[in-house]
């Protein structure tokens, strides 16, 4: 049995076309309604948390040089 006290229920408004496609998309998995979504979210929040760690790697610039250093070192070969 389900412990649905540490649970949370969201209700969603989406329109009656979207409905029908996830619930298509889902029955096609053999999942449910609430199984396709959560997987779905769960799969952006990854891609988020993906992209954010990314882009912060990108600003970390130690050890790295500039453009004009990189071709002065490159000249001085």
């Amino acid at each position: 049995m389900t412990n649905t006290a540490n649970r949370s229920r969201y209700f969603l408004d989406i329109e009656p076309e979207l409905r029908n496609r996830v619930k298509a998309f889902a029955a096609l998995r053999g999942q449910t309604m609430k199984e396709w979504l959560t997987e779905a979210i769960i799969a952006k929040l990854e891609d988020e948390i993906d992209e954010t760690a990314a882009l912060t790697a990108m600003s970390d610039t130690e050890g790295t040089m500039s453009l004009q250093e990189y071709r002065k070192s490159r000249k001085e070969r």
